[in-house]
């Protein structure tokens, strides 16, 4: 009986070790990358095989939150700041963008390889691209003074317009580096404000307590944060 249970384990075993290595091939293949407005950059997609372009179709897509566009087909682009090194007998495809622009190309592109007459992608790459923009100085609601009363409710946000992409946002308390727990919502592109809401219930000895928000993105140095306070008048 444990012999048939041993075996009935290993066949289960196995038929799970295909989804675990396919996971772990979509894990390693979706890249970030980041670059900056005005700047070239290379996407490369590589493969071992060397599929013949007879039989195979090359292609490259981007996708954002409002479109999903072939860019390339083969060694053909759609766009004169878009260029393909297109040889496939090397295993290389690579999608080279010239003079980067956060509206073009701020999104997540696509290598596929299929074969023709076939719906299925025998090879797929990605990149998460980040045309990296700073975040505008954050803003404060009520503002640089909160009057709270005391064991109410009291609600502080703190909003930053824009940021590539979108900024962290931490509450601190002064006196302390640990930061302090609030519901953190995110833009999703740089025209719209990422907010951060710290819920408080005051008491009599937070009169005068000063709360910072502190903003930070990938596109500002690591020592560089962007900083506001107000602070809490308890009635």
């Amino acid at each position: 009986m444990r012999t048939i249970r041993s075996y009935q384990t290993l066949f289960i075993v196995a038929l799970q070790i295909p989804f675990i290595l396919l996971l772990i091939g979509l894990a390693l293949a979706n890249k970030t990358m980041d670059t900056r407005e005005g700047e070239d950059v290379t996407l490369k997609c590589r493969f071992n095989e060397h599929y013949s372009d007879r039989e195979y179709s090359y292609y490259w897509a981007q996708q954002s939150p409002n479109k999903y566009d072939n860019v390339a087909i083969k060694g053909d682009t759609f766009n004169p700041n878009y260029k393909i090194d297109y040889r496939p007998n090397q295993g290389i495809y690579d999608l080279q963008i010239f003079n980067v622009s956060y509206a073009r190309d701020n999104g997540r592109f696509e290598c596929r390889i299929k074969q023709i007459g076939s719906d299925n992608a025998i090879y797929e790459d990605y990149y998460n691209l980040t045309v990296l923009t700073p975040p505008q100085p954050p803003l404060i609601f009520p503002g640089s003074e909160t009057t709270a009363t005391e064991d109410k409710k009291q609600e502080l946000t703190c909003s930053s317009v824009g940021g590539s992409p979108d900024p962290t946002i931490s509450w601190y308390r002064e006196g302390s580096t640990t930061p302090l727990a609030a519901n953190l919502i995110y833009g999703g592109s740089r025209d719209m404000q990422t907010t951060s809401t710290l819920t408080i219930i005051p008491r009599r000895e937070d009169d005068g307590a000063k709360f910072t928000c502190v903003v930070w993105n990938r596109a500002m140095p690591e020592s560089q944060r962007l900083e506001t306070v107000t602070t809490l008048s308890v009635r």
